[in-house]
This record gives structure tokens, C-alpha cells and sequence, in this order.
């Protein structure tokens, strides 16, 4: 949870430099520590795992904040007005990381599980010291780029540690001030229209200060109607096997072409076949309107594989990074030794387009994927299912001291950010082993599953007996193919693009059923035990996109859940899980319980339900929203509050037969009449004739 009193404003916005200042608090009443195996947790809203392994497990808080044109950030500076000292001796946890993984004795086997979370290892520097941990409350600025809109960044930790004498403070009250200056290595970009709107939407639900999104919006260039704005690339042979889904996003309003590799070959330079690609995005991006990209092909020159290192350990091997095409900003090889994605290099981690891929040679497999891509907007069965959730949490480490470790524990953090008007459905590993009709309920119908669990190429593991998930001994029994779903987990490895048939791209290519998105990791999922880990936090942010936020296409939810992420810190091994986890499906496939009214390819018009803006905004307490529905009988219609982690604060239902039209006042408090602290809130209106949302900053009294 956001727990920042801001009023973020912009000073002198076009002069050479300036500042955003902003107000940080700490709640009454919230919870500072926690016991656990011997130890303290200390924690706080919003706050996530940040250093590195055997350091104090403190929890570190970032803000982001759209900044002018050309500017970078350069520093930041805290004034703390009150911080108290947490009674007691405190024998603050290190940070301790493991992995979700299966060893494997083939590439689509399972044998047994990797390692599960060892020892608590203290740094022998910070633990037998007693200078102060962090040596400064702001640990981290940081300067990105969202499709031409700078971002600026700052990190604070507000728990301080003396390790010998156990003396844990915390600030409560403070004020910061991020600086930033021209930089003359930003560059200045001229973006469409439709590149800017897009950005916008995304970037209103990650900065905090949304109100200052259009003074600094990137210039805008006129837009050529033959420019594709989605584009297919691939090897000529297939170019007739893609046209069916180039010109369903012709029909859908979306200006599509298929573009060959052999054209980028004649026109653009590169290292490598993956270079001259990104090139070609590179300069369709800048200079066309380019806003999707559908890449199309197995193993080998249209897969970038990283060369991330983490804490020595070279585990990013045959891992593939689509990120690489998406962010296109910075440069992946900035050391020029042709290994990409290093921390060596200069990343931005931002996406700038959104990227999906169809990962096959196989013009069979391809056809497959390209039906089930139209299909699934033209032809998908109507009924509850496109607002089911199916919700699989196995045993991650069942045996880790003192209650174990649960996929529940995150698949219960998604649970709350769906809408009350879904149908739930939980599968829950524990002690005494698990359900197994998940395959069933896919049939049946579930739009969306959150299969958290251990992993291997082969699919998606329970931790006990029967062990397959989804994985590729069972798919084959999935029969859904006028109800395809999508996928997003974080195992380990079942996104493994570079084995033959890893679970990822049989759930694809499956022509009955089984997925028409798959979001996987190629390559090992990481916790951080007891905390929350990064390899979760990306699966909540894609929650929070797809119940929270409403956007409208699904690899738009993918892009947008890794810029929050970016945007909520440079929490440990936060790189890795962006670089690994890659989305497999047309980066512009509508969600379908955002498909009202698409026959036949075609998009209808507005569903006609409005929310309007708060009154005032912002507000100091109370506020009043009008709503508007196209028809007075709507008796699902609800209105939601929910802060900017996407934890819902506030709700009410609307009254039925009050007519197509009304007027809600929002006391500014949660359920138990608490005052809700300061910061941005989205109100989201859910009905069985649509949805819509605006936003509200609350100052507090």
C-alpha cells in the first residue's frame, strides 16, 4: 500500500532544472514488526525486498514520478521531521533467496526438487558492526523512459539498524525532494498520437503524479495512415500462414503488416539477426507510430538470450529475454562484448511497444496459434466463464520454518484484487496433498489461472502427489477451444523456449484448447522467504492490471505489470524476473471479458458506462462521483476504491432502479471508518454493461 502524503508538484518545468517534493508518513495503528523463527520482520505498506542476500531484510519504498522532457534525475534529499525507536532488542532477518525449481534428469522430466530456502546467512560485515544499516535512508534514484515519457525515481528505506546493540528506528514523518537536470545523452522523441494516448494509460496507473503526465508528454508528430501500428515479423515462407491474423487487426482497427525478415535484412544492420530486428523496431518506433510487434519463430535468431549474472552465478544460460525487443530505449550490449542484458550493460527496463511471440517454425503450429488468435475474439463461448478465475497455489516450501510456505499466500494477494462480480475458483495445496480437477475446471471454463507452483520445462508442479499441474502429461486433456485462457506464473523454467516443446508453447499450439496467452518464466522463478518475493510481485502486478486497472489487451497487461514493477524499485533480483518471464500470444489479443459486442472481428462502440471525476480532487476526506449506466435495471453495478498497490480500500454497491444515472459520495475511509492515508486512489465502476474508472489524490485533513 501507497503510504506516501504527497502533493507532488512540478517547479519550473521549463527551466534548466527542478524538483518534485513530496510529504511521506507512516499510518497509525500499522504493524512495524513481526516476529518470526527467532527473529524480526520489520515491515511497512508498500514496502519490498530490496537488499541483497545476508543483508537486513528492510523493507524499501519507491516513488515514481513523470518528470520533464530531457531531464534525468540527480539526487534526492529527505528531511525528516519525526522517527521513533522501536522499544526492545531487535534481531533483524537477513534477506534470504531460493528458488521454485525441480532438478531434472531430461528436458521435459522431473525427478525431485531443487534446493528450498537454507539457513538465514548474516553479512559478517554489516551483522558484527554496529554502524548504522543503510548508511543513508535514501538508497536509490533512478532515471527511465516509457515510450518518450521520462520517469524519475527515488528509494528510501525508513527502518534504520544498529546490528550489535539491536536498535531498530523507524521514520514516520518526512519530507523528500527529487532533483533533476537537462541530460544531454535523453533523447527528445516525436511520437504519434496513438504512441502517447497508449503510453498515458498505462503510465496514469503507475505514477504518482498522473495530473502532470500531458505538460510532459513527448512532442507529437503527425501520423501517416499506411504506417502499421502492429506489425507481424517473420521468415517469408510463412507470410500466407499470418495474413488470416494481419487482417484481423485490419478489421479490428488496428493497421497491421506482415514484415519479413529477408526486408530486414536488406535494410537494417546488426550484429546479429536479433540486432538488425530490434533495429527495424527501433526505427518503426521512433519514426512510424509502432505500438506492437508479433514475433514469430523457435529457437535460434529471432530469440535474444541474456547474459545476467546474478551474484555470480551464471543460472541465465539458454535464457530467453523479449524485453530485449520491447525495451528499446537504451542499449543491451553497452559494453560491446556481444553478451546481452548484463548488468554491465545500459538497460532501461521500461518497455516502449508491447511484444508477444509465437514460438515456432512449424507453419502447422503457427496456423494453429493464428486460429485460435481470431477465434478467440470472433468465437469464444459466451457464459461465466469469461469472468472466472481459477486460483492454483501449491506447496512452494512446505517444510520451511515454522508454518512452511504456500503458493496460497500470493494466489490470496490476487484474490483480492478481483472483482466481486467474478467467480472464484481455489485449488490449494497443503500438508495433506491437493485437488485435482483443475484440468476439468479448464474445460469447463476459467479466462484466467494463476498457476503458482515449482517448475520445469516440462509445465507446472504440485509439490505432492499427483504432481502435474499443467504440465505436458496432462494438457492433452484439455477440450477448450471455444474457452481458451490465459496462463501467468511464476515457476520456474516452463517458458524454456530454448528445449523442444517446453509447457509454454504446447498450451499454444495445442489445437483443442489450452491457452491463447502464456506468460512463463524461461528460466528460474526466486523467492525471498518469508517476504514476498520479486518472482510474486510481478504476478500481483499483472493482477492488478487485469482487475484493478481494466486494460483492455493482454499483452498490454504483461508490458504494464513489468513498468509498475520497474517503477516500484530495484527490489533484489528484480532485473532477472523482468528479463525471463515472457508473454507467448498476439501482444494485442483483447481480454474477452473486455469484448463486448466484437462480432465478426469488429470492435462495437463504448459500452456507455461513465464515471466522472471526483468532486473536489483532490480532496481532503470526503469526495462525490457521479456515475452513468446505459439502462436503470443493472443490479451487479459496484463501486470500488483501491489504493495504487491494488489493494481494494473501499466499496459500495450502487442502489438498483435508482436510474441510468447518480451521485456517490466517497466518505475517504476504509470499511472500519479509518481515514485513508494520502496518495492516489483509482474508483473503479464494474457492472454487467462495462466498466470504467477515474482517479483520486486524497491530501488528508
Amino acid at each position: 500500500m501507497r503510504y506516501i502524503v504527497f502533493a507532488a508538484v512540478l517547479l519550473a518545468a521549463s527551466a534548466p532544472a527542478g524538483e518534485i517534493s513530496f510529504d511521506f508518513s507512516l499510518p497509525r495503528g500499522v504493524r512495524l514488526v513481526t516476529e518470526y523463527a527467532g527473529g524480526a520482520l520489520p515491515e511497512c505498506p508498500g514496502g519490498l525486498t530490496w537488499f541483497d542476500e545476508g543483508q537486513p531484510n528492510l523493507p524499501v519504498v519507491t516513488h515514481t514520478f513523470v518528470i520533464p522532457q530531457g531531464m534525468s534525475v540527480t539526487g534526492a534529499e529527505m528531511e525528516i521531521v519525526t522517527e521513533a525507536v522501536i522499544d526492545g532488542f531487535h534481531n533483524v532477518l537477513p534477506v534470504r533467496v531460493t528458488s521454485r525449481s525441480f532438478l531434472k534428469s531430461g528436458p521435459n522430466s522431473r525427478d525431485s526438487f531443487g534446493e528450498g530456502p537454507g539457513p538465514f546467512l548474516r553479512d559478517p560485515g554489516i551483522y558484527l558492526s554496529d554502524e548504522v544499516f543503510p548508511a543513508s535512508p535514501v538508497v536509490a534514484t533512478c532515471t527511465g523512459t516509457r515510450t518518450g515519457f521520462q520517469l524519475g525515481s527515488v528509494s528510501i528505506s525508513p527502518f534504520s539498524y544498529n546490528p550489535l546493540s539491536g536498535r531498530l528506528s523507524v521514520i514516520t514523518e518526512a519530507r523528500i525532494t527529487l532533483s533533476y537536470s537537462p541530460d544531454p545523452a535523453v533523447e527528445r522523441l516525436c511520437l504519434t498520437e496513438g504512441q502517447i494516448g497508449h503510453a498515458r494509460a498505462i503510465l496514469e496507473n503507475i505514477v504518482d503524479n498522473p495530473r502532470d503526465l500531458e505538460a510532459c508528454r513527448p512532442e507529437e508528430r503527425e501520423t501517416d495512415d499506411s504506417w502499421p501500428v502492429w506489425v507481424a515479423i517473420g521468415p517469408a515462407s510463412i507470410e500466407a500462414t499470418l495474413q488470416p491474423l494481419v487482417d484481423h487487426r485490419n478489421s479490428t482497427g488496428l493497421e497491421a503488416a506482415y514484415v519479413t525478415l529477408d526486408s530486414i535484412y536488406a535494410n537494417y544492420t546488426g550484429y546479429d539477426t536479433q540486432e538488425q530486428i530490434r533495429n527495424y523496431l527501433k526505427h518503426a518506433y521512433e519514426n512510424q507510430g509502432l505500438i506492437y510487434a508479433l514475433i514469430v519463430g523457435d529457437w535460434g535468431p529471432t530469440q535474444r538470450i541474456s547474459s545476467l549474472v546474478v551474484g555470480g552465478d551464471s543460472l541465465m544460460l539458454a535464457q530467453t529475454a523479449d524485453l530485449y525487443f520491447s525495451d528499446l530505449t537504451r542499449m543491451w550490449d553497452g559494453d560491446g562484448d556481444h553478451l546481452y542484458g548484463e548488468n554491465t550493460d545500459w538497460i532501461d527496463y521500461y518497455s516502449d511497444i508491447t511484444v508477444g511471440r509465437f514460438s515456432s517454425d512449424v507453419q502447422l503450429h503457427i496456423a494453429t496459434m493464428v486460429s485460435k488468435a481470431i477465434a478467440y475474439e470472433t468465437e469464444s463461448a459466451e457464459g461465466a466463464w469469461r469472468t472466472t478465475a481459477l486460483l492454483c497455489g501449491a506447496g512452494l516450501w512446505p517444510d520451511v520454518e515454522p508454518d512452511g510456505y504456500w503458493g496460497s499466500f500470493v494466489c490470496d494477494s490476487i484474490s483480492k484484487r478481483i472483482p466481486p462480480s467474478w467467480t472464484q475458483i481455489r485449488r490449494y495445496e497443503s500438508r495433506s496433498g491437493h485437488p485435482n480437477d483443475q484440468i476439468d475446471i479448464i474445460n469447463r471454463g476459467a479466462s484466467y489461472v494463476s498457476d503458482q507452483g515449482h517448475g520445469g520445462p516440462g509445465g507446472v508442479y504440485w509439490y505432492y502427489s499427483p504432481g502435474n499441474m499443467f504440465t505436458n502429461q496432462n494438457y492433452t486433456g484439455m477440450s477448450n477451444s471455444d474457452k481458451l485462457t490465459i496462463f501467468h506464473s511464476m515457476a520456474c523454467d516452463p517458458g524454456m523456449l530454448s528445449v523442444n516443446g517446453c509447457s509454454a508453447e504446447r498450451l499454444m499450439m495445442w489445437p483443442d484448447g489450452g491457452a491463447v496467452a502464456v506468460m512463463y518464466n524461461s528460466n528460474y522463478g526466486w523467492g525471498t522467504p518469508p517476504s514476498v518475493g520479486p518472482s510474486e510481485w510481478l504476478e500481483i502486478h499483472f493482477a492488478n492490471q487485469l482487475f484493478v486497472f481494466g486494460i483492455q489487451r493482454i499483452g498490454d497487461m504483461q508490458a504494464a505489470a513489468k513498468d509498475a514493477f520497474k517503477a516500484a524499485g530495484g527490489m533484489i533480483l528484480q532485473n532477472w524476473v523482468l528479463q525471463e518471464n515472457n508473454y507467448l500470444g498476439d501482444p494485442a489479443e483483447v481480454f474477452v471479458s473486455r469484448q463486448t459486442g466484437i462480432e465478426g472481428g469488429q470492435q462495437s462502440p463504448e459500452s456507455g458506462t461513465l464515471l466522472g471525476p471526483a468532486s473536489p480532487n483532490p480532496a481532503r476526506g470526503a469526495f462525490s462521483v457521479s456515475w452513468s449506466l446505459p439502462g436503470p435495471a443493472v443490479f451487479d453495478a459496484t463501486l470500488e476504491m483501491y489504493d495504487l498497490s491494488g489493494r481494494r480500500v473501499w466499496s459500495c454497491d450502487l442502489q438498483a432502479g435508482s436510474g441510468a444515472s447518480g451521485t456517490v459520495m466517497v466518505p475517504g475511509t476504509d470499511g472500519t471508518g479509518t481515514q485513508l492515508p494520502s496518495g492516489c486512489y483509482l474508483l473503479r465502476l464494474d457492472s454487467s454493461s462495462g466498466s470504467a474508472a477515474s482517479m483520486v489524490i486524497l491530501l488528508g485533513k
